[in-house]
């Protein structure tokens, strides 16, 4: 599940996701991982947004394994009350169903802006039935001379999950 995780969403426990003030904390409840960061809020002050008096912002991110090579992943926004890191107001989510049995590539492109590709028919659903059959997740890092690393790191994630999950006949 933390491959998944590190694939799919870039978290990785004590990283710092970019543009956040908080590493990645995470916690382990039986079969399911959570990860959490708070991060400011960019939108603070704009007239017509409902979170306008927000200054933060605090991301969880929940996996699980509901059966083999099938991943539950719930993201989790919620806005502070006013300048406050410690009171957050009601929190909305996005689930998503990962289904690694339908994939048939998972591979990274290298290059100038170096993705990670992943490709099956439905593999990707979101709550309520909107499926996507090609995702791209752009690799980046926070210094140009980490990205090799990144990429090695992404890499090894790859082989990790396509070892437990062969997927579809490449």
């Amino acid at each position: 599940m933390d491959a998944v995780a590190f694939v799919t969403g870039g978290q990785q426990e004590d990283a710092i996701p970019q543009g956040f003030e908080t590493r990645w904390r995470r916690t382990v409840r039986g079969r399911e991982i959570e990860y959490q960061s708070i991060g400011p809020y960019a939108s603070f002050g704009q007239a017509n947004d409902p979170h306008r008096d927000s200054r933060h912002v605090r991301i969880g991110v929940t996996i699980t394994s509901p059966t083999k090579c099938v991943f539950k992943t719930v993201v989790t926004t919620e806005y502070s009350r006013g300048a406050s890191r410690e009171s957050f107001g009601n929190a909305t989510s996005e689930v998503t169903t990962l289904d690694f049995n339908k994939v048939r590539r998972f591979d990274i492109e290298e290059g100038d802006s170096p993705n990670m590709v992943i490709e099956g028919t439905g593999w990707m659903c979101k709550q309520g039935g909107a499926c996507q059959d090609t995702v791209k997740i752009a690799i980046s890092a926070p210094r140009q001379e980490a990205l090799a690393r990144t990429i090695e790191s992404k890499r090894r994630a790859i082989d990790f999950i396509k070892k437990a999950c062969p997927g579809m006949p490449r």
